[in-house]
């Protein structure tokens, strides 16, 4: 299959299908709703030089900004206000839209965001996805000014008081995704990147790179590293997945010891973390095992047994193809390429599903459904793809999915 030449028409296909984005009952959300299809026109203009995709990069992101001051929106990252501004933060700093008469807005902004991410850090709120840990992700796309550093310092100190520490390391409480068949007084740690300690630990790495309370940040990524690693699968059990999903407070598994192939759950966002924190850290080891893990999954999961049903960033082929691909770009090692190559193909193999957006349905809920977004729809397909088809464009978008 000429890939490049499929993908290319598959975009074209993609880009039709969101310019009737706001014709659907779709919210703001970057991840979910209409920011993050102009974070795909931003990056499909770059690939394609056609100013009519800028053009609807300005128009959304007017959309938002109004929805923003007329609707009652969450303060949370998915689909609320930090995604929203963070989507704007990016693509200004990207060059995609200018700054003119923005900054009152952020000002207005950065004091409601900060308050809300400190209060529900501090009630154990840690899940990135819906809860305040994802709203720093907002503070460090707006790095340049002096605020965002406060409120980063005052993330790190809230994680340090939540942290509970045991032999291992230390770890944070998951209390939003526990199954409710547990027993009350069973704690759950998740081991996914949506919701649980890799994204926590990535947050905390991120803050490191800028330079924001140093010392802490390395101490806390080290012992949340080790306890995460203290939770791997037994080797001698020949079971696919190396991580379950959750885990107790003595790492034995609590829904199971398998995991699905995904950025959501599962090997490759834990071999994410330890790719990125080997950089953070100047820690070699941690960057070996990364690529110890993810040679395992390119020789022991397959569409077969990886529980892929559609081909969204979230859970399906496209996300585990960008995946492969990032860490690509991060160490050129050929077996991660040859690995994003075979999840492409797969993906350009989704697009069969009559009545959906260029062919693609995400499967939720025992049935397949039509979305537009970055984490579920076809937005983020065409991210995935624009990274294959041109691998000299930085895929820089999806630090909105702690990828770099």
């Amino acid at each position: 299959m000429d890939y490049k030449k499929s993908a290319g028409k598959t975009l074209r296909e993609i880009s039709a299908s969101l310019d009737s984005l706001v014709l659907h009952d779709t919210g703001p959300g970057l991840l979910g709703g209409y920011t993050g299809a102009a974070l795909f026109y931003a990056y499909y203009y770059q690939l394609t030089e056609k100013r009519k995709h800028l053009k609807r990069v300005h128009q959304l992101l007017e959309n938002a900004l109004q929805d923003m001051g007329t609707n009652a929106l969450p303060f949370s990252y998915c689909s609320g206000i930090a995604g929203i501004v963070w989507g704007v933060q990016h693509l200004m700093k990207a060059g995609f839209a200018g700054e003119d008469g923005l900054e009152d807005i952020f000002e207005d902004v950065d004091e409601v965001l900060g308050t809300e991410m400190t209060a529900a850090l501090q009630q154990g709120g840690h899940d990135f996805l819906h809860q305040g840990l994802g709203i720093a992700l907002y503070f460090l796309e707006r790095e340049q000014h002096p605020v965002a550093g406060q409120w980063l310092e005052a993330v790190v100190n809230s994680l340090q008081k939540t942290a509970i520490t045991t032999a291992a390391g230390i770890t944070w409480q998951d209390h939003l995704t526990a199954t409710p068949d547990l027993p009350g007084t069973t704690m759950s740690f998740n081991l996914g990147m949506a919701h649980g300690l890799p994204a926590i630990l990535s947050i905390l790495g991120m803050i490191h790179q800028k330079g924001i309370a140093t010392r802490k940040t390395a101490d806390m990524l080290r012992k949340g590293i080790s306890w995460l690693q203290a939770c791997r699968n037994p080797s001698d059990e020949g079971g696919v997945a190396l991580y379950p999903v959750l885990v107790n407070i003595e790492h034995q598994p609590l829904t199971g010891r398998q995991s699905r192939m995904g950025w959501c759950y599962g090997d490759l966002g834990i071999a994410t973390l330890l790719l990125n924190a080997g950089s953070w850290l100047g820690d070699d080891s941690y960057r070996e095992n990364a690529l110890q893990i993810f040679e395992h999954t390119l020789k022991h999961r397959n569409i077969s047994n990886s529980h892929v049903h559609d081909a969204c960033l979230c859970h399906g082929s496209a996300g585990i193809a960008h995946i492969y691909r990032r860490a690509w770009l991060q160490t050129k090692e050929p077996l991660l390429l040859e690995g994003a190559t075979y999840w492409l193909q797969h993906t350009l193999q989704q697009n069969t599903h009559q009545g959906g957006p260029a062919g693609f349905r995400f499967y939720g809920k025992e049935e397949y459904e039509n979305s537009y977004g970055i984490l579920e729809g076809v937005a983020g397909i065409g991210l995935s793809l624009i990274a294959a088809v041109n691998p000299e464009i930085n895929p820089a978008w999806d630090r909105c999915m702690l990828l770099c």
